[in-house]
């Protein structure tokens, strides 16, 4: 906002009268004097001059006075560009989320919150689950979402959906077809792995680590969809999360096969920062988004069950 010195100056410097400008802005002609006196000091400089009964602005009044305009014109942007945002017309919403979330589920929800509010803009950063926290604590972030469990105390989480990794494997391969595959039978397998930072990678290295299991090999790749593919091509076996296999199970691309022990349940998480104040925007993406979210877990058919 502009000062009341500064207004006092535009409005002398537009009429060039210190009385007519009192009258404008409802204050005595001494009050104006005053204002124009400060900023005489403060500058250094004369702002106006007398020749002979008329006032007149000095070439320091004119720049003074042309910087001011633009000024103004700004202010008045920024009010009408904060009266917009009251109504969610415009505005900017920066989400962040690890790969799987950002791939497979948020497209869905970004779409959705765009046709109902389409003055906003959303930029989505997908990365892994660690990028995503460290944008989150640096302030890079509106909102982040990735599995749990997240332990930094200065995020805050909110329950977004629950997923299941399920365990992938050819059509071709011997274990689309056994009802039952036990741990002990893992071990000759080539496991096809996500980089370090994975969400995903995590939790399946955990439970391998429970189970006693060493995988006779790994092969990294790039993303889940790398991973599929090679997969499909019976290159090796995974676990991913059911969102992002549900397409290629539906069709037979892929099969999960039944492994209770590397069958588990985990929350995916809404993250925020816990300093950071939540715009209007922000809500109601959080709404759009557990609105949402109970679709999308009837659409995969889960439900809640003890880990």
């Amino acid at each position: 906002m502009l000062s009341q010195r500064i207004r006092v100056f535009q409005a002398a410097a537009t009429q060039l009268s210190f009385s007519r400008a009192a009258r404008e802005l409802n204050i005595t002609q001494p009050a104006v004097s005053f204002h124009i006196n400060g900023l005489k000091k403060a500058y250094g400089v004369e702002l106006f001059e007398r020749v002979g009964k008329r006032l007149y602005l000095t070439d320091a009044g004119r720049t003074l006075a042309a910087y001011v305009h633009r000024l103004s014109v700004l202010e008045e942007e920024a009010n009408i560009a904060l009266e917009e945002l009251k109504g969610l017309e415009s505005g900017l919403l920066v989400v962040g989320a690890s790969a799987t979330i950002g791939i497979y589920l948020l497209p869905e929800v970004v779409g959705e919150f765009r046709n109902r509010h389409p003055g906003i803009k959303v930029s989505l950063r997908v990365g892994n689950k660690r990028h995503t926290i460290e944008r989150l604590l640096n302030n890079e972030l509106d909102f982040g979402l990735v599995a749990g469990p997240v332990g930094d105390t200065a995020l805050i989480s909110e329950p977004y959906l629950i997923d299941e990794l399920v365990f992938i494997v050819s059509p071709a391969h011997r274990f689309a077809r056994e009802p039952v595959v036990y741990p002990g039978e893992l071990r000759r397998e080539t496991f096809l792995v996500r980089e370090s930072g994975s969400g995903t990678q995590e939790l399946m290295e955990e439970r391998l680590g429970q189970l006693g299991i060493e995988p006779a090999d790994t092969m990294q790749l790039g993303s889940t969809e790398a991973i599929k593919q090679a997969v499909a091509a019976n290159l090796g076996v995974s676990v991913a999360s059911r969102y992002s296999v549900e397409a290629e199970l539906a069709s037979g691309k892929l099969c999960a096969a039944h492994v209770p022990t590397l069958t588990i349940q985990r929350r995916l998480l809404l993250l925020h920062h816990k300093d950071k104040r939540l715009s209007r925007t922000a809500i109601a993406f959080r709404l759009l988004l557990q609105e949402l979210s109970v679709r999308q877990e009837q659409r995969a058919g889960l439900q809640e069950t003890p880990a």
